[in-house]
Formats: structure tokens, C-alpha cells, sequence
């Protein structure tokens, strides 16, 4: 222990030496409830609660290699302390790449409508997900927890939740493992890398320290090799057609790129054409969209600075639809009764989202 001092200096580095000395003491005597109340924030009551009822880990719908990693990353944790789960998802798996990763980590999900009568006496996890958002549609009772890195655009009652800005929910999940000293089998590790790895597109979108501290963290314990063969397999020569319609259907506004595909094409493939828009020099701006069933399904992408993505989706879609996400990407949907109503679809969304643009920058100083 260092010598005492009653200099202002000394006494404030006394308190610094035995506020670590009492959390070195806690950590070590009282690991599982301190670090599962102050770092993962499950209380033991929560866990005992999980064990008393089914538990289901929900996805978002058409849900991506973030959520299901974020997903099958909780499972096993819970299974580290004695409770099993279910992971749910809503809509359909659609990209042989999302095949490929769960086959290859062993993971497994079950269609939402195969557990509806279940949900409301059960526990419901909501990962990289939030309630009362257009990519999240099921009624799940009130005994609901909410585990997720987007904005929040609609307010909605959790028993408990963790939502952090950060590039990606797998890295809030591989957090817990470090908090809580749990080491994590190689699998867990692989999908957990792999799901961070593609929401932060290779850690050149919405990426933060805390996302490549926990790259760094996990690591160490993945296949990376897996990890890189699936990442650089994500296209299929069926996606051309769609890229060649979003190609030859490019309007420009500005600075802003939009592109309708006329045809159905999963969200996903929807998400990484705007991706390839935006990466072209005049845009700084991508808006993407397509028909998915009876609705119309959005991919935003933006690197303006001081506008952000989520706020201009949702503002544009304000009436029509819904819509928000993160400052640099986001999604949306038009319903379609407004579909319905719409006179000519590609200039209704043009104007709404420069409407929406100029809203959303009135206040940014001139440069």
C-alpha cells in the first residue's frame, strides 16, 4: 500500500488505490453475482426467472449475419448457466451466403410462426432488434428484454435492456463473454467475428473502438480462416440481374443516387447494391429499393457528415411506412396501402426523401 499523504494529490490517489483494491476483492469473492449484475446485467433473479419459463431469443425479420450471430452468441451463454433458449426469426433466410454461416457454426433457428401461441407466457430476448420497428413484427407479451445497437425511433417497455451505439450487436454480446470471464467455444467466437466483421462492412461503416476492442477480443478464438471464406462469398450469378436493373435505373439528385429494382429481391441483396451505389464518387447519398411481397422495402446509406441515414429514412417514410437505423445505414418499408395511393411511386420517394434531406440539414451551419 503507498505511503499515506493528506496532500490534495495523495488523499485523491488513496481513494483511486482502494476503490481497486474493493473491486479486485468483489471480482474475486463474488465473480458470478458481480459480474453478471454490473457487467452483463442479467440480475440472478432475471436468470432464475429464465429457468421458471420457455425462452425465446428473437432475430428481426429477414434477419442478417449480425442477428444471427448476436443470437446464437446469447444462446450459448445462457446455456453456460443452465437455460435453455430458442432462437427465433421472422420472414425467410434469404442468401445461400446466411446458409452457409449457420451451417457452418452449427447454428439453429425456427421460423417465428412455429412458436406464436407460445409467446406471450414466455420470456422474449429481442437481439439487434427493437420493438415497434417495421423489421420486427410479432406480439410477444410483457416479459420482454431487449438486447440491440440501433437509434430508438419509437418508444417501447422492456423488463431490461442494454441498447448501445456501436458498429454491431455481436460485439455487445461478445462484451458479456469478456466481462464475465467466460471463454467461448470456437464456433460462438466464429459467428460472433463473422456478424461484426459484416455490419460494420469490414469495419469501414458505423465502426467504433468498443467494436475493435471486441474484434480483438474474440479473435484469438475463431476460425478466422472460415470466418474470411464466407465473407468473401457473399454474391451469387443470379444477384447480376438485380445489380444490372439497379444500374440501368440509377436517378440522380445532387449528390443523392437513387435505383428502383423492379422486380422481388431480398432485402439483403437490397442492402449491398446500395452498399455498391454509394461506393461510386458522386454519391455520398444511396437510396435502394425494391417490391418484397405487397410492400416496398428500402436500403439507405449515407456518409454525408452531420446527416444521418436513420433520421432521413424515418422522416421520409413519416405517414407512409417505417423506417430508421444508424447514422451511416438504415432501412425502411412503405406499406401498402400507401402503395396504393401513390400516383407515381419514384418521384413520391425522390421528393420525399430531398424533403426530408432539407429538414434534416436546416440547421447544420454553411460552409
Amino acid at each position: 500500500m503507498p505511503p499515506l499523504s493528506f496532500t490534495t494529490n495523495g488523499i485523491i490517489a488513496q481513494i483511486v488505490f482502494l476503490i481497486k483494491v474493493l473491486i479486485d476483492f468483489l471480482l474475486t469473492v463474488f465473480s458470478d453475482e458481480f459480474l453478471w449484475y454490473y457487467c452483463f446485467m442479467f440480475t440472478k433473479k432475471h436468470l432464475e426467472h429464465f429457468k421458471t419459463k420457455k425462452v425465446f431469443i428473437h432475430t428481426h425479420d429477414f434477419p442478417d449475419p449480425d442477428a444471427f450471430a448476436s443470437a446464437y452468441g446469447l444462446q450459448e451463454l445462457l446455456r453456460y448457466y443452465g437455460i435453455e433458449s430458442t432462437i427465433c426469426y421472422g420472414g425467410v433466410i434469404e442468401r445461400s451466403s446466411l446458409l452457409s454461416m449457420l451451417k457452418a457454426f452449427d447454428i439453429t433457428g425456427d421460423p417465428r410462426t412455429d412458436h406464436t401461441e407460445e409467446f406471450l407466457d414466455a420470456v422474449n430476448i429481442l437481439v439487434d432488434s427493437q420493438l415497434n420497428n417495421s423489421n420486427l413484427v410479432f406480439t410477444p407479451g410483457e416479459d420482454v428484454y431487449c438486447i440491440d445497437h440501433h437509434p430508438t425511433f419509437s418508444d417501447a417497455t422492456y423488463i431490461w435492456s442494454d441498447i448501445r451505439h456501436v458498429g454491431a450487436c455481436s460485439s455487445i454480446i461478445i462484451s458479456y463473454y469478456k466481462e464475465a470471464n467466460i471463454t467461448m467455444n470456437q464456433n460462438v467466437a466464429s459467428a460472433l467475428c463473422y456478424g461484426l466483421k459484416m455490419d460494420t462492412n469490414d469495419f469501414n461503416r458505423g465502426c467504433t473502438g468498443f467494436d475493435i476492442e471486441m474484434f480483438n477480443e474474440v479473435f484469438e478464438f475463431c476460425d478466422y480462416e472460415k470466418v474470411t471464406y464466407i465473407n468473401h462469398n457473399q454474391l451469387e450469378l443470379s444477384d447480376f440481374e438485380a445489380f444490372k436493373a439497379a444500374i440501368n435505373n440509377i436517378t440522380t439528385k445532387g449528390h443523392f443516387g437513387f435505383s428502383y429494382i423492379p422486380f422481388q429481391c431480398p432485402s439483403t441483396l437490397i442492402a449491398i447494391i446500395s452498399d455498391f451505389l454509394l461506393s461510386t464518387e458522386e454519391v455520398k447519398i444511396s437510396i435502394v429499393y425494391s417490391k418484397l411481397d405487397d410492400v416496398m422495402k428500402l436500403s439507405v446509406r449515407c456518409e454525408e457528415k452531420g446527416v444521418s441515414a436513420g433520421n432521413l429514412v424515418h422522416d421520409a417514410l413519416s405517414g407512409i411506412g417505417n423506417g430508421g437505423g444508424h447514422p451511416t445505414m438504415a432501412g425502411g418499408v412503405i406499406f401498402k396501402e400507401s402503395l396504393a395511393q401513390m400516383d407515381n411511386v419514384e418521384d413520391e420517394i425522390i421528393k420525399r426523401f430531398l424533403d426530408a434531406y432539407k429538414k434534416e440539414t436546416s440547421s447544420l451551419p454553411s460552409v
